[in-house]
């Protein structure tokens, strides 16, 4: 190795080494209020991160003075709303004096001065300097820690040449100066020549000279194209009918505002932060979302990443770690059956771990393949091994994953590089020139990290992720396998069925594997180089330890690894028990083996069915076990019946019972991972022919197939009163026994609307003083037009519609002046909705079926077409037959509700903010409240998710969260549009959808103007730490 190629290696990484901190062109934007011509009004202004960089308020005397004249005290300029908390900025004026806040904190009150007076305030990180007149008051500890809006007391004319500068804090908005771009060049340039000097060396040594293969005699090719063709169609189908990941939507939402603004920061949460230095996937996805593209065709390149693990794995790794068994038809199947286990559940869509296990089987089979002739090894291979690895630590924090391999195999890579050296070479020297040439290569994903972001901006967006979190230390590790193995209501789809099986079987195999290792199984024939894949996962599991973040969907990162090390330990399990089916040592491994395999496929199969989301609806066991897989009878049974075979007389010769116990966690493992595939399959494939009518993530992306869909968007219809819509009364009297009109029901249930009017022109309960009071009632008929085919018919009902009582609409035709004739009823009952109404599960007691209890106001309704046709009148019939606390029953007079889609409610909107669990879900609804350059857009219409999301749907409005909505609750309110989800009236599980919720504003929105700039800035220089946040 001549010195060239030192200098190439060690000018690789230094260059690379530099390019965090070479220079970049930072955009500088500032806000001004009021707008240019305009008078002061107040305005929304989000500012997010929520603390500026620099504020400046200028305030003329005589707009000072004409708020110390008025009374009460009034408010010259503020960032915040009457009554809210000042952590921003606050100049007020009383009868006696000036008064000034600055982040909560009063750095002047005193009596104005006589002659000018004149007010400027100027806050930076250092500290807030105010002038009044000619006096000068200094606060070192007083920072604007946020701004929601710009206001007033005073009238646009009394407030006339007041004005507010503020620079927002944009410290991820910047692009690369010229001379990053060159030093990038320079770094990609070495690496380049460090992979060519490889490849020439390799020439030089003969290692890419043809070698004879083995003749092992003539095998068929069509197993290995089965086995391929079955991976293409079920890694296809599952593509098609898969369910969402958590994030999917995350990560479109980033890069939709990205496009727009120039920058890839968080958009939803984390005040804004950048998600440098890990924004690989959302480069790679960029080119998708600005074309458009569907959900379906989104989810390409986590299929592409998948079907190049397979082809890594059986041509790859496998050959060399188990050169005798790889191409057996029956190790196919079970590699097979294992990548497809570990890849389903965990690695569909745009989140990064189906990248990082592309990188780390990439680097694997590079190690692997490169040094596994330690004479002549390929310095080729090593070196892309290299550049793998460090590139896949730049997709995600999951990514030092890649180092396990490295870190197994350093002994076996560091003779290798050694014996690299030619003739006249120093093996030491050789061995640490040729490292460097690699480290070069690696080096590419420091390069990949920080070309498009500064120190700075990474390490201030690193900052606020562990601000917010979450941020968990190494010892809690535990908590990862607690989301694997619990039941959390929140997040159900960490612990499910899917996820349970490949993490737990592999765990059984792999202490089986290490058993045997560690008795010499690695001197059997064709088992030398095993311990590399079970070494690699355990050491995966052992890294991950380091990674900030412990949901269980980080272990997709491990996959290619996973199905490596499951693959192998069934072989080595396997051929241990040919060979030493009498070694009570084996024996016991056996045994145990099949014990701890049939305990990991019971308590897989003990969780539940469930995913993220939507992705359940329609899906089989969503809320309990798959039974009678859940059983560790059922699998101790199938073990007993296999170990019975070799019982059988015909069977004794050719197998003993010895063989089959040695090889029992292999086929046990082998079983649970064909079946987990299959009940993957079939359960997604059932699911839209469930949900028919209604929505399913397979029935979108189907509809993708064949055109265009909206997703969820397409099955919902708003539900809103219709004008005049009150049905009003025309014959007869109510009839009431027991039933209060104008009452009847808990102070605690208020009506729906204020008793008289509205909804609740009329209405009756059943509470006459104690709730153990029973009656019945029958109103007056009401008028009934026709009830048009996108209307319907609706009460608003509280307490008990069924168990017991009852709840009806009669309808009737008109008689002239004689009573109507009754034409047929409807009732309404939606006591099945209850949840005791579905199994409970898991729980520790048997949960009683029992009555009804909801005091809540909800609506039910009559479809049209359910209206008799000749109906003209209606009336409302309610008995209530029950004494228990519950067991009262309101309800309200009929009334008419159009029917109108959501999509064309949406339509009109100038921008929907759309929650990332449901950007998937609603793939038309594009254009977003925009979040960047240090503002976010006052949303005005929302797409929430249902409840069960808990807080992660509420985190974008949540200043805990750093949720870049936060102003939006302290300065607007929320009306929440009445909406269904058709086609799931007999599924009450999947009725709550969302929401969807217009925002109104008792002020302008955005009213301010904006000017960006750029400033030349070395990659650590920027802003200080975000004020109000942990710099003090």
């Amino acid at each position: 190795m001549s010195w060239g190629a030192w200098i190439v290696g060690v000018l690789g990484v230094l260059t690379a080494l530099l390019v965090p901190f070479a220079p970049v062109l930072a955009d500088e934007t500032t806000v001004t209020w009021p707008q240019a011509g305009e008078q002061p009004a107040p305005t929304t202004a989000f500012f997010v991160p929520y603390a500026p960089a620099e504020v400046t308020v200028e305030i003329p005397c005589e707009v000072v003075r004409t708020a110390q004249g008025a009374d009460p005290p009034t408010t010259v300029v503020s960032s915040a709303l009457p009554g809210q908390s000042a952590k921003g900025f606050e100049v007020a004026g009383t009868a006696e004096d000036l008064r000034v806040l600055v982040g909560g904190r009063e750095i002047h009150r005193a009596p104005l001065p006589e002659g000018a007076c004149d007010v400027r305030l100027e806050t930076t990180p250092e500290r807030s300097v105010l002038s009044v007149g000619g006096e000068q008051v200094a606060d070192s500890t007083a920072h604007v820690r946020e701004i929601s809006v710009f206001t007033t007391d005073l009238s646009p004319a009394d407030a006339d040449g007041m004005s507010v500068q503020a620079r927002t804090s944009t410290w991820f908005d910047s692009v690369p100066t010229t001379a990053k771009l060159w030093l990038i060049g320079v770094q990609l340039a070495l690496a380049a020549a460090a992979l060519t000097w490889m490849v020439l060396s390799d020439r030089r040594r003969g290692v890419f000279r043809a070698r004879p293969r083995r003749n092992r005699g003539p095998r068929p090719r069509w197993p290995r194209a089965c086995v391929d063709a079955v991976v293409v169609a079920a890694l296809t189908a599952w593509a098609v009918l898969g369910p969402r990941t958590p994030d999917d939507g995350f990560t479109e939402g980033i890069v939709r505002n990205a496009l727009e603004t120039g920058a890839f920061t968080n958009y939803y949460r984390w005040e804004n932060a950048a998600e440098a230095p890990f924004m690989l996937v959302l480069n790679l996805v960029s080119p998708l979302v600005a074309m458009e593209a569907d959900p379906l065709t989104m989810r390409v390149p986590s299929t592409v990443a998948a079907l190049l693990t397979w082809l890594l794995i059986s041509r790859g790794i496998l050959p060399v770690v188990l050169p005798r068994h790889a191409r057996l038809w029956w190790v196919r199947v079970v590699t097979a059956a294992s990548l497809l286990a570990w890849w389903m559940p965990f690695n569909l869509g745009v989140r990064p771990e189906p990248f990082v296990a592309l990188g780390v089987t990439v680097a694997l089979t590079c190690l692997v393949r490169g040094s596994v002739r330690e004479r002549t090894p390929c310095l080729t291979l090593l070196g892309l091994g290299g550049l793998a690895a460090g590139l896949t630590i730049a997709v995600n924090p999951v990514g030092v994953t890649a180092l396990a391999p490295v870190l197994l195999l350093a002994p076996t890579f560091w003779r290798a590089l050694r014996n690299s050296a030619t003739d006249g070479q120093r093996p030491a020297i050789a061995a640490w020139g040729t490292l460097t040439l690699i480290g070069c290569l690696g080096a590419v994903g420091v390069v990949a990290m920080f070309a498009d972001q500064s120190l700075h901006g990474a390490l201030r967006a690193t900052d606020m992720h562990s601000f917010y979190g979450p941020n968990v230390s190494w010892f809690q590790e535990i908590s990862r396998y607690e989301y694997l193995l619990g039941f959390d209501r929140a997040v159900p789809e960490q612990g499910g069925m899917g996820r349970r099986l490949p993490v737990l079987s592999t765990l059984a195999l792999l202490a089986c594997a290490v058993l045997l290792l560690a008795r010499g199984a690695g001197r059997l024939p064709g088992m030398r180089s095993s311990f590399v894949p079970v070494g690699a996962f355990a050491l995966g599991l052992v890294v991950l330890w380091l990674t900030p973040s412990k949901w269980s969907h980080y272990f997709g990162a491990l996959a290619g690894l996973g199905a490596t090390a499951l693959t192998t330990a069934v072989v080595l399990v396997c051929v241990a028990a040919r060979h030493w089916s009498r070694d009570r040592v084996v024996l016991g491994v056996g045994a145990f083996g099949a014990g701890a395999a049939v305990l990991a496929a019971s308590l897989s199969f003990s969780g539940e069915n469930e995913w993220f989301l939507y992705s359940s609806f329609g899906v089989p066991r969503d809320d309990g076990p798959f039974r009678p897989f859940n059983s560790p009878l059922f699998w101790a049974l199938l073990v007993a019946v296999t170990l019975a075979v070799p019982l059988l007389p015909r069977l004794r010769a050719a197998v003993s019972a010895r063989s089959v116990l040695a090889r029992m966690p292999a086929l046990v493992a082998s079983t649970t991972m064909i079946l987990t595939v299959v009940v993957l399959l079939v359960s997604f494939a059932v699911a839209p022919s469930r949900m028919w009518g209604s929505y399913s993530v397979g029935g979108q992306n189907v509809a993708h197939l064949t055109g265009t869909s909206c997703g969820i968007v397409d099955r919902l219809v708003t539900t809103r009163d219709a004008p005049d819509g009150v049905l009003q009364p025309v014959f007869g009297a109510d009839e009431l026994d027991g039933f209060v009109p104008e009452g009847g029901y808990p102070s605690t249930s208020p009506a729906p609307a204020p008793v008289g009017t509205g909804s609740a022109e009329y209405l009756w309960g059943s509470i006459d003083g104690d709730t153990r009071t029973t009656g019945n009632m029958t109103s007056r008929w009401f008028e009934l037009d026709d009830v048009g085919a996108r209307q319907e018919l609706a009460l608003s009902v509280a307490g008990r519609t069924g168990d017991g009582n009852r709840l009806a609409l009669e309808f009737g035709t008109s008689d002239g002046d004689n009573a109507p004739q009754p034409v047929g009823e409807r009732v309404l009952d939606d006591a099945y909705k209850d949840s005791d109404e579905r199994p409970t599960y898991p729980t520790q007691r048997e949960v009683e079926d029992r009555p009804q209890d909801n005091p809540a106001w909800r609506t039910l309704y009559v479809s049209s077409d359910e209206v008799p046709e000749e109906a003209d009148r209606v009336r409302v019939r309610a008995v209530d037959a029950t004494t228990d606390s519950g067991g009262w029953l309101a309800t309200t007079g009929p009334r008419l509700r159009d029917i109108r889609p959501v999509q064309q409610f949406l339509q009109d909107r100038e921008s929907v903010y759309v929650d990332w669990s449901m950007v998937w879900d609603a793939p038309c609804v594009r254009r977003s409240p925009e979040v960047g350059h240090g503002l976010a857009e006052a949303p005005r219409t929302l797409l929430l998710p249902p409840d069960r999301l808990g807080f992660s749907g509420d985190a974008a409005f949540v200043r805990g969260a750093g949720g870049s909505f936060a102003p939006m609750d302290e300065v607007g309110t929320r009306t929440t549009i009445p909406t269904r989800l058709q086609g799931v009236e007999d599924k009450p599980e999947y009725e709550d959808w969302g929401e969807l919720v217009t925002v109104s504003y008792p002020i302008q929105r955005d009213a301010y103007d904006t000017r960006t700039s750029r400033d030349r800035q070395w990659g650590w220089e920027g802003a200080r730490p975000p004020l109000g946040y942990s710099a003090e």
